[in-house]
């Protein structure tokens, strides 16, 4: 089923050109200017708002599971899900601020959920500028009356959530900021058109005075967390010291970000009441932690399954069952046996058109979500012969586009 706006947009070849002529913000452009789609992605607002609300719904679910299976346990609950215990160490048993991203494929009608990646250390928010810049591009603009269009921006979500007015710094750890300093600056280059002023900096550089971290000798009202919590140990102590500072998100945002979450919830049926559970098959594709599914099972449906590192990210860890052979899949099991993975059954996405291309296309619809609902989209898409794993980072064939939001 096409979205008629979307098959109104294909129809009409006048429009097609947009992608190419866009009048992109510098550090936008540089960091993904040259791996554009070439062409809007639009959906209409109500189903952009009912996925929202299901995903909302899905990390109450999440967040209930320490008191529901480890009888409020978060030892328990981390041994589960694999994480070390001097990570565990870092994370409260508070819940976290309601802030993530679900990676989701569109299938018909429905949309079918891939993982869900909670806290603030995600990719892809600042491509909110591509929303506006299409909606603003004046060529365009006939197409964006005709059909009511809107955006909704990430980024401008993130900032709502930790306050414009404050002292913000975003920071990673272990290299990160220069490997990924192209988005880094298109994340400060769009906070600072948003009115907000962001310090950019690795853990590495903080100091501690009287409970606040200091980046680089600025005091910090809050720190947005791109580090992850392997990285954080090493500096525990001054992360602790700092307690003053905000840290957005917190660290046990990672319970509930692991792929091993969604196995827990998709195998544990009986702690579900009938709501959730037809909740969890709206949304979720048969997913078990690797060690529970029988070899003899794994190796006979392998083109129906896709193995996963539970605390993966970019792609890393990912391998496709359907595009491996029966020998590589065996070896490749061995391999992992005893590691935290999980798998999932194969989700067949529905191909979507990309004009002047006759290859059928793989969308991920980047959900983000906070607690007041739908935030905004990360739309990533590459021809279905480039792989399997639709990711920036980890895929150098994936392009991105904007999303544009009709009635």
């Amino acid at each position: 089923m096409t979205d008629h706006v979307t098959q109104a947009y294909l129809d009409d070849e006048s429009l097609h050109g947009v992608m190419g002529r866009l009048d992109l913000p510098p550090a936008l452009r540089a960091a993904y200017g040259h791996r554009l789609v070439d062409r809007p992605f639009f959906l209409d607002e109500p189903t952009a708002h009912d996925v929202a609300a299901d995903l909302l719904d899905f990390f109450r679910l999440l967040f209930s599971l320490p008191g529901r299976m480890f009888g409020g346990s978060f030892t328990r609950f981390a041994e589960a899900l694999g994480i070390p215990p001097a990570e565990a160490a870092l994370m409260s048993a508070d819940r976290p601020p309601m802030h993530g991203r679900a990676d989701i494929y569109r299938v018909g009608d429905r949309f079918r959920l891939l993982e869900v990646n909670a806290g603030s250390q995600l990719g892809g928010p600042d491509l909110g500028e591509l929303s506006r810049v299409i909606h603003e591009d004046p060529g365009f603009q006939p197409f964006v009356r005709e059909h009511d269009l809107g955006y909704v921006h990430p980024l401008e979500k993130l900032l709502d959530a930790v306050g414009r007015d404050r002292t913000i710094a975003f920071l990673e750890e272990g290299g990160m900021l220069t490997r990924f300093a192209k988005g880094f600056e298109s994340f400060r280059e769009t906070c600072a058109r948003l009115g907000a002023d962001v310090l950019l900096g690795e853990l590495h550089e903080l100091t501690e005075r009287n409970g606040h971290l200091h980046l680089r000798g600025t005091k910090l009202d809050v720190v947005v967390r791109y580090f992850s919590a392997t990285q954080a140990v090493g500096y525990a102590e001054i992360l602790t010291k700092g307690h003053k500072t905000e840290l957005y998100t917190p660290l046990s945002s990672y319970y509930y970000g692991s792929k091993s979450t969604i196995a827990l919830l998709s195998e544990h049926r009986e702690v579900l009441d009938d709501d959730e559970k037809a909740l969890v098959d709206r949304l979720v594709p048969w997913t078990r932690y690797l060690r529970d599914v029988p070899r003899d099972r794994l190796r006979a449906d392998r083109e129906e399954l896709i193995l996963k590192a539970a605390g993966g990210f970019a792609g890393a860890g990912v391998h496709p069952g359907w595009l491996m052979t029966d020998r590589e899949w065996a070896e490749l099991l061995d391999d992992v046996a005893g590691r935290p993975y999980v798998v999932q059954e194969r989700v067949r996405p529905t191909p979507d058109v990309v004009p002047g291309d006759d290859r059928p296309w793989v969308t991920t619809w980047g959900w983000f979500v906070t607690d007041q609902g739908f935030a905004g989209m990360s739309i990533r898409a590459m021809p279905f012969a480039d792989g399997a794993v639709v990711s920036y980072a980890g895929n150098p064939f994936t392009r991105v586009s904007g999303l544009l939001l009709h009635p």
